[in-house]
């Protein structure tokens, strides 16, 4: 199934999830004057994949931020620019309130999410840690 959102519950939401381009960035397909999502709105998009949170409520704001930062320290930033990597923050969280995606009809509770992060992450430290011991032994 295809990831479906919609910014249309976000407060203001063509000015926080939409811009238009004032350029011309052959480099990132970008033509001056299409409008084009923010890319903080497309990072939190993918995030509710991994978050298993399909809307970010006032209510559940919070556990989102919670969840999307535990992502970021796990895996890495969701976002770069010319300075280097660049974290979400609880303010971009709290701007996109109305947010949603169909990534989880159900939210996913906290024990299978900790589950499911902490599995995937040793399971890769473990496949590298043998492939390094595979590589010396050779």
């Amino acid at each position: 199934m295809a990831l479906t959102w919609n910014t249309a519950g976000v407060e203001n939401h063509d000015e926080v999830c939409w811009f238009t381009a004032e350029e011309d960035i052959p480099s990132h397909f970008v033509e001056k004057g299409k409008v084009y999502l923010r890319p903080i709105t497309n990072a939190l998009i993918w995030h509710s994949l991994n978050t298993g949170i399909g809307t970010i409520t006032a209510e559940n704001a919070a556990e989102v931020w919670a969840r999307v930062h535990f992502v970021e320290t796990v895996y890495g930033a969701s976002l770069w620019n010319s300075e280097g990597p660049k974290p979400l923050t609880k303010d971009d969280v709290l701007k996109h309130v109305g947010l949603e995606t169909n990534a989880s009809f159900k939210d996913e509770s906290r024990a299978s999410f900790l589950k499911r992060h902490a599995t995937r992450f040793l399971d890769e430290q473990k496949r590298s840690f043998e492939k390094l011991r595979e590589a010396e032994v050779a």
